[in-house]
């Protein structure tokens, strides 16, 4: 089993790099040795949003702004909707059966608004398998109320008090999870920096 540390620097250099330090998103591999969404969202760095997307209020980011979060967190969307909404798109991510296509994300100016990396994974039949969300929010509220209302996310206690896990489960096994944590540093001039959050939802199988 790899180190957290080693799943990390994996996860840094397959997301935030080629946002960071390429004029166009390229080809890059998920940040995944073993597969599993797991093990990705257990990787995620604190205090780090890995798309490099901008915090609202800062530079426009290249992609477009949603007022509603229900909007992008979506199972009816294609590869087209993606395609047509975003002007790069990172779209070289290897994973088993599936495609993925990687954007950065902003969805608002509010405090309760999101910014970070964003990725569908699109299954044989070109529908939407998994989404996968890493970044910063200062409101983690209203993201909670849509995952529970929309995918049935309930919340799980922890032994980690900074810790605020939501999970589906299907039987004993965990279907999708939501980790949300306080940044290490919390300053009153980024209140769009308050909370790491690290979101994956994963197709019911009862779904067509």
């Amino acid at each position: 089993m790899f180190s957290r540390t080693w799943f990390a620097m994996m996860l840094f250099g397959s997301i935030a790099l080629p946002y960071l330090f390429s004029s166009s998103f390229g080809s890059s591999k998920t940040a995944n040795p073993d597969g599993s969404p797991e093990a990705a969202l257990a990787a995620h760095p604190p205090g780090q949003s890995p798309a490099g997307a901008k915090i609202p209020g800062g530079p426009t980011p290249p992609g477009p702004t949603f007022d509603d979060l229900g909007q992008v967190f979506r199972w009816d969307l294609s590869s087209a909707w993606v395609l047509a909404h975003w002007p790069r798109v990172s779209a070289g991510l290897a994973e088993v059966e599936l495609q993925g296509y990687r954007v950065p994300l902003v969805t608002g100016t509010a405090s309760d608004d999101l910014a970070g990396s964003l990725t569908y994974y699109f299954n044989r039949n070109q529908r939407v398998q998994r989404m996968t969300f890493f970044g910063t929010t200062g409101d983690a509220r209203r993201l909670v109320t849509l995952m529970a209302t929309r995918f049935g996310f309930t919340r799980e206690l922890t032994d980690d008090p900074s810790l605020f896990l939501y999970r589906v489960r299907d039987g004993k096994k965990v279907a999708s999870e939501l980790r949300i944590e306080p940044a290490h540093v919390i300053r009153a001039d980024t209140p769009h920096r308050r909370f790491d959050v690290a979101l994956w939802i994963e197709r019911p199988r009862q779904m067509p």
